[in-house]
């Protein structure tokens, strides 16, 4: 049989689009597993839990309606991907239990000890071709142990062949919270643990534990699905890792590694904390070169597990991309409708609160400097949005306009393009990331120049929008070129012509 797992959704409907590089998007998922289907016979698509919402926290009130409508969507996606049962993470109860339950439809919701949900289940049985699989969830109890020893023996009473728990542990560091639930695991007699709740949906990487049981964990934010083989026979479930397995997780490990490094170079002040953990990584690296592959005894049970990313090389599929456009469509509506009633600005600025007065008005002191800005990629990030019919989603009109939010600058997904009352004459708008973006409002600097802006734009700064899961390839160093220029301290030379538009780094 072949089980299929995603977990750890955590509300991405599809890449933002940002960078064209980037993974996930159930449309790619539901392609992946019809293909799927059509080689092999027995295959059971799961759900391992959070797959609503990008925290447990409640949205606030104004992305409340625009949350609400990508979770029905994300619903509606996994149906069509014929998922077996979602097991109900704290991600998926950010909006309580009646709102789960009602956006599952007719999927099996699975109990791991969240909360209370009407018709969540303790286990299922699901069939695999002639053989039943049991499924159940734990881990957020008190007391996990004893629900776990009572859900697995269950199912292998009921006639389970394959006994699979799914874990969302409570708190920080959730993958060595599951390992310590191997031994009442093994000792109920499961044979395979999925990790479903995980730390960080947007960076933690697919990692595996080959003990007994195997637990198995998969990257979030549907970037890669875990594709597990499983052939049954004598003994217990043991994991059996092929060549290409130990290739692709020495690259994770030594991409982990080159991250820290890059971060070490970026912030010396944190060289005892990012230290430790290359330390870490490069200790787990030695060990796993070192490991021989093991070779499953003959007619014994055993399982090979392999990391599948969704990448751009999958096509969307049409009926997965036709609830996208849907929802996109429903967002545009839904905001520019609630817009109207929200004030025309944002709130008045203090005598000497700073605002954000646009680069027109930058222009006037500092032309060759927004000659040059006008050719990069950050004085076009609104019409990015517009390409992909984006401008009015609030997931990203805040890294797409200048000061969102905030006096002076954007408070309503209907105003971009208009300036703010009283220094509107100073600029054009506040579409694109402007330079106030990077070097914060600019009305007492125009007033008065001698008043200083930010000079010194730290990377942490940039990484507010340039975060792992909207520019998975940032890196500081390689990217800054790309909009530093006449202005920022390198001047060009006498005839120099300004540079041209780079294609390359997305801004």
């Amino acid at each position: 049989m072949t089980l299929v797992f995603a977990a750890s959704t955590a509300g991405q409907l599809v890449p933002c689009g940002c960078s064209p590089d980037q993974r996930g998007g159930l449309p790619r998922t539901i392609t992946y597993l019809k293909a799927l289907r059509e080689q092999a016979p027995n295959v059971v698509f799961v759900d391992a839990g959070d797959l609503l919402f990008e925290s447990a926290s409640r949205p606030p009130d104004q992305l409340l309606t625009q949350k609400k409508l990508k979770a029905q969507a994300l619903s509606q996606e996994e149906m069509i991907a014929s998922v077996v049962a979602r097991v109900l993470g704290p991600r998926d109860l950010a909006l309580g239990a009646k709102f789960a339950h009602d956006s599952a439809g007719p999927v099996p919701l699975l109990d791991a000890g969240v909360a209370p949900v009407q018709g969540a289940r303790a286990s299922l049985m699901v069939e695999a071709g002639p053989v039943m699989v049991g499924l159940f969830a734990a881990g957020y109890e008190e007391d996990p142990k004893a629900t776990i020893e009572a859900r697995a023996k269950d199912l292998r009473r009921r006639g389970a062949r394959l006994v699979v728990m799914l874990a969302i542990p409570r708190g920080d560091n959730t993958f060595a919270q599951a390992q310590a639930l191997l031994p009442a695991a093994k000792a109920a007699g499961v044979d395979l643990v999925v990790l479903g709740h995980l730390d960080d949906p947007a960076t933690d990487l697919d990692r595996r534990d080959a003990g007994s049981p195997p637990l198995l964990a998969v990257e979030g934010h549907g970037q890669s699905l875990l594709r597990v083989d499983v052939q049954l026979g004598k003994g217990a479930l043991t994991l059996a890792p092929s060549p290409e397995d130990k290739q692709g997780d020495l690259k994770l490990l030594d991409a982990r590694i080159a991250r820290f490094q890059s971060q070490l170079a970026a912030h010396p002040e944190r060289k005892t904390q990012l230290a430790a953990k290359i330390d870490e990584l490069e200790k787990r690296k030695a060990e796993l070169v070192a490991q021989p592959l093991l070779k499953p005894p003959k007619g014994s049970a055993f399982a090979q597990a392999s990391y599948l990313p969704m990448s751009e090389k999958i096509a969307a599929d049409a009926d997965g991309e036709k609830v996208v456009g849907q929802y996109d469509e429903s967002v545009a509506e839904l905001n520019l409708k609630e817009a109207k009633q929200q004030p025309e600005s944002c709130p008045a600025p203090g005598s000497r609160e700073p605002a954000y007065v646009g680069v027109g008005s930058c222009t006037q002191c500092h032309a060759e400097a927004a000659v040059f800005w006008a050719q990069t990629r950050h004085a076009h990030a609104y019409e990015t949005l517009v390409a992909v019919k984006k401008q009015y989603s609030l997931d990203c009109i805040s890294c797409h306009v200048t000061g969102w939010q905030q006096p002076g600058g954007v408070c309503r997904i209907d105003r971009t393009a208009v300036g703010s009352p009283g220094i509107a004459k100073r600029g054009v708008g506040r579409q694109d990331v402007q330079c106030e973006a990077c070097h914060g409002p600019g009305s007492l600097h125009a007033d008065d120049p001698s008043v200083p802006m930010r000079a010194q734009v730290p990377e942490q700064w940039c990484r507010r929008c340039h975060e792992p899961a909207n520019s998975p390839r940032f890196d500081d160093a390689k990217y800054r070129p790309f909009i530093l220029g006449p202005g920022h301290g390198e001047p060009l030379a006498q005839g120099q012509a300004p540079r041209p538009r780079p294609s390359g780094p997305n801004g």
